[in-house]
C-alpha cells in the first residue's frame, strides 16, 4: 500500500529578518525618492524609471525574506524542498527512510558523528525532531525538522522496524478507541 503525505512549515520571522526588511525598505524609498527628486529637477525622464525599477526591486526583495519548508513522504522517501517568496523552490535533500539510524524529539544532544546537518525548522526551536540517517551524497546526514503528528507516522511506516519499536509514537485516538 502507497503512503503518501506533504505539510508545509513556514518559518517564523525572527528579529533579524525584521531589521532586515526595514533596512531594505528604507534603503529602497531614500534611493527611489532621490531619483525622483533628480528627475524633477534635472527634467530627465530616465530617473522616473529607475526610481520605480527600486521600487520593485525592493518588494521583490521584501517577498523574497519569507521562507517555508515542505515535507513530503513517499512511501520511504522523505523530500524536504525549501520555498523561498513562494517563486521559487528548492530541493534541500531526499532521504531515503529505510536508511535511518536515530529518529527522535530534538533536545540538542542529538548529532553526534555526522557529515551534514539540514536545518528546515519553523525556527521557534518547539516541537522540533531529528532524524538521522545515511545519504548517498553526504553521509551520515542529520536532519532538523517540524512535522506534525501525521508526518511523524508516515515518515515511522518506512524507517526500520526495529527502530519503530524503539520510537514509543503516541498512539492515533482512533487506535486507542480500539484497545
Amino acid at each position: 500500500m502507497d503512503s503518501f503525505g506533504e505539510q508545509l512549515v513556514r518559518k517564523q520571522t525572527t528579529t533579524a529578518d525584521i531589521l532586515k526588511r526595514v533596512g531594505i525598505a528604507a534603503g529602497g524609498l531614500v534611493l527611489a525618492a532621490g531619483f525622483m527628486t533628480l528627475s524633477f529637477l534635472t527634467n530627465f525622464m530616465v530617473l522616473t524609471f529607475i526610481s520605480v525599477g527600486i521600487i520593485f526591486g525592493m518588494v521583490w526583495l521584501l517577498t523574497g525574506l519569507s521562507c517555508e519548508y515542505e515535507y513530503i513522504v513517499t512511501n520511504e522517501d522523505l523530500d524536504i524542498d525549501k520555498i523561498t517568496g513562494k517563486r521559487k523552490r528548492k530541493r534541500l535533500i531526499t532521504i531515503k527512510l529505510t536508511s535511518t539510524e536515530a529518529l527522535g524529539v530534538y533536545d540538542g544532544s542529538q548529532g553526534e558523528n555526522v557529515q551534514a546537518t539540514v536545518i528546515a525548522t519553523d525556527g521557534t526551536g518547539l516541537n522540533a525532531w531529528y532524524l538521522i540517517a545515511n545519504h548517498k551524497n553526504h553521509g551520515r546526514t542529520m536532519l532538523l525538522f517540524t512535522p506534525d503528528k501525521r508526518t511523524v507516522s508516515l515518515i515511522a511506516n518506512g524507517i526500520p522496524h526495529k527502530l519503530k519499536a524503539q520510537l514509543n509514537l503516541p498512539k492515533d485516538e482512533d487506535e486507542q478507541e480500539e484497545e
